[in-house]
């Protein structure tokens, strides 16, 4: 069965300030896209992105069910360490590496690692007045993976916003 072609728009005037979309899903694909403003230089965004993946990364969304066992590199790209370190698992690789202003990440995370998908993941960083506005999108093809595209999207949400509590107050948890 085909799922018809949709657009959904969520946006929340909290004081964290972020919007979060699905701007399409369909049997074939989905694209997602967030905007989040976060009170530091895009510089400290950046490191926090991808020197500190292990402190923010939510664990429940882990195969290790360890937020420590994450890194992200230019070598390894987004990777976790399982198995007491033994083994590994590759999220993403990296295709866009430009400290402070962006990071361009492929694969399929969680579910979609399994179903092939092609996935290209962005977080771009721009200066504003009162830190950065960081914009991520992750564009989804493959074979009926529609569905995947509220979850994934709500997941991702998840995660920015534990990058965004950790940069500003230390600590990725919400109190």
């Amino acid at each position: 069965m085909s799922m018809p072609k949709k657009s959904i728009l969520v946006c929340v005037a909290f004081a964290w300030g972020a919007c979060a979309e699905v701007l399409e899903a369909h049997d074939d694909g989905f694209v997602s896209a967030h905007e989040i403003a976060i009170e530091a230089t895009p510089s400290r965004v950046f490191e926090a992105l991808v020197d500190e993946v292990d402190r923010w990364w939510d664990p429940a969304h882990s195969y290790s069910g360890d937020a420590a066992n994450f890194s992200l590199d230019t070598v390894c790209g987004l990777c976790e360490s399982v198995d007491a370190g033994s083994g590994l698992v590759r999220h993403m690789r990296v295709d866009v590496w430009r400290p402070g202003k962006s990071i361009v990440l492929a694969g399929g995370l969680g579910p979609l690692q399994r179903l092939g998908v092609a996935g290209s993941m962005s977080f771009d960083l721009e200066a504003t007045a009162t830190g950065t506005r960081v914009t991520y999108r992750y564009t989804v093809n493959g074979r009926n993976v529609g569905p995947w595209a509220e979850p994934v999207d709500r997941v991702q949400h998840g995660q920015l916003l534990r990058l965004k509590r950790f940069v500003e107050t230390g600590s990725a948890v919400a109190e």
